[in-house]
């Protein structure tokens, strides 16, 4: 291989840097006197509960005919998790 033309440069500021002592910083003010401003989060009101649910496939099948049939007429994507929400909703 060829060796390349920077590499004794490289090698000079390396062995300088590692040579050279570190700067120590002196701090303003003690860290302990500097106040941070606490943020407070709220906590989300979620009344949704998480569902995990199995279908038959002729079920699954079934909410995702609806599901291609309503993205086709509206233009916008609709899930068969939403198709799923509305048919639960209208059995209240």
């Amino acid at each position: 291989m060829k060796k390349r033309h920077d590499v004794d440069e490289l090698a000079k500021q390396l062995t300088t840097a590692a040579v050279t002592p570190l700067q120590k910083i002196t701090h303003a003010a003690p860290l302990e006197a500097v106040e941070t401003p606490k943020v407070v989060r709220k906590k989300q009101k979620n009344t949704a509960i998480p569902v995990f649910l199995r279908l038959p496939a002729t079920l699954y099948q079934h909410f995702d005919n609806i599901a291609v049939e309503r993205t086709k007429e509206t233009g916008r994507g609709v899930s068969v998790q939403q198709v799923i929400i509305e048919q639960l909703g209208n059995v209240q």
